[in-house]
């Protein structure tokens, strides 16, 4: 997983911690797509979701 990614998405979910996440593997491993309500990543990052989204409860 790219930093740039990881970045992306810590911050977007300190910002917005109910944000909707999607993922699918039309979106590669080192990009994202922010959408109007949904973020949409690669499956790969699941595991980093998973984990900060455990830290902020």
């Amino acid at each position: 997983m790219t930093e740039r990614v990881a970045e992306r998405v810590r911050r977007l979910l300190h910002e917005n911690p109910e944000l909707e996440i999607r993922f699918t593997e039309a979106i590669t491993r080192d990009s994202y797509y922010q959408g109007p309500v949904v973020l949409f990543l690669h499956p790969t990052h699941q595991a980093l979701v998973d984990e900060l989204r455990a830290e902020s409860r």
